[in-house]
């Protein structure tokens, strides 16, 4: 074997440990035994259980919803709860900037004030 090929066999293993790595992290974060969403047009926040996708708000019957998200802060490790958007949020707790996501559990969604709406309710 020359220097290039156990080069690239030394870089290739490190990628797969890495890959490896990295999608535990990835599986962990978005596992979730909910689902939150934010109504874009009456702000209501509400979750379903981890099978129920929404069709519509189960306030104002309207269909412009968004998925709930929440955005990591790695100073002080509180997660902020938020509609999914194309910018990163602030920290609500210190201010700082977020630096990762996931999905909210349950626990995450009732203390961002959502509250647990059924199949029928949201026409899931």
């Amino acid at each position: 074997m020359n220097l290039k090929t156990i080069l690239l066999s030394a870089t290739a293993a490190m990628l797969v440990v890495v890959a490896g790595c990295k999608d535990s992290k990835l599986e962990k974060a978005l596992e979730s035994d909910a689902n939150g969403y934010v109504c874009q047009q009456c702000s209501a926040r509400f979750y379903t259980a981890r099978d129920i996708f929404p069709a519509h708000c189960p306030q104002c019957k309207k269909p412009d919803i968004e998925q709930a998200i929440g955005f990591s802060c790695p100073a002080d490790k509180h997660v902020t709860v938020a509609a999914r958007s194309r910018g990163a949020r602030r920290c609500e707790k210190c201010g700082g900037p977020t630096s990762g996501i996931s999905i909210p559990g349950e626990a995450e969604l009732k203390a961002w004030g959502a509250t647990k709406k059924t199949g029928a309710e949201v026409g899931g």
